[in-house]
């Protein structure tokens, strides 16, 4: 596969991830790399074409919870990192890494990822999500309730306790250049990497979260995954091979067909 080294490195870093948080006492266990029963895993469904699916399949990520939903999602949208063995690997993240304290993760994206549209993944995309996710004031956040969110982080942004303190765990990001992000805790959490492997967290282009037909139209879903929408109507969804996907090992040249009816 394309970038085997990177997908090493990662796994390091991954270790490593635990090591800081805990001050360097301890080694960390497999279960500490996998993720609550709480909390979903990317493994969902695998898309076979000519499936029959339900009619209120739902195309936004931060949104789609049933199975069917999120069979489409993984095939059209991918997350910073991605589940492997159990353990996180990159996806649109080449690298992750810790301050000393667990309390801040430098993100740095893969270069030459585009979204469906052309245009290119960076670093204002990544943190345009993030605080759809966190902040309940975001332009784009709409109507959802974001339950995902709320399982891994515990709250959203300006929510406390009846102590005064942060009901979240995450704290807000901030953009350190066009490929790099800065990830903020309010308390250091070992499977914070594995938690962004949720496909609720999978990024969407802004311009598309943004847009009437999200999800609707060829190269407007906002997605940067192997497969782009081509035809949603009433009855059927057409996913087609994107062509200018970053990893093409992986990508197939057939068009998958559903057909929207239970």
């Amino acid at each position: 596969m394309k970038n085997k080294t990177p997908f090493t490195i990662i796994l390091l870093i991954t270790s490593i991830f635990v090591l800081a948080a805990c001050g360097g006492q301890a080694t960390p266990t497999r279960e500490s790399l996998q993720l609550t029963q709480d909390t979903p895993t990317s493994e969902v469904q695998q898309a076979v074409s000519g499936m029959s699916i339900a009619k209120s399949v739902l195309l936004d990520p931060a949104l789609a919870v049933d199975a069917d939903s999120q069979m489409i999602v993984v095939n059209v949208y991918e997350t910073l990192v991605k589940m492997q063995d159990n353990a996180p690997v990159p996806s649109l993240a080449i690298s992750a890494i810790p301050s000393q304290d667990g309390l801040e993760y430098t993100i740095n994206l893969r270069p030459g990822v585009k979204f469906h549209d052309g245009s290119p993944l960076n670093a204002d995309a990544v943190i345009a999500n993030f605080s759809r996710w966190f902040d309940p004031t975001d332009p784009a956040r709409g109507s959802g309730t974001y339950d995902a969110w709320l399982t891994a982080f515990n709250g959203f942004k300006d929510e406390v306790d009846a102590d005064g303190k942060a009901k979240s765990t995450f704290d807000g990001g901030e953009k350190v250049d066009e490929t790099t992000i800065l990830l903020h805790l309010n308390t250091p959490d070992p499977d914070f990497l594995t938690k962004l492997t949720n496909p609720a967290f999978s990024i969407v282009n802004p311009t598309a979260l943004n847009a009437a037909e999200f999800g609707m139209s060829a190269g407007k879903d906002g997605g940067t995954g192997p497969y782009m929408i081509s035809t949603f109507t009433d009855s059927s969804l057409t996913l087609t091979p994107f062509a200018d996907y970053w990893n093409p090992s992986t990508a197939t040249s057939g068009n998958m067909e559903f057909s929207l009816s239970k």
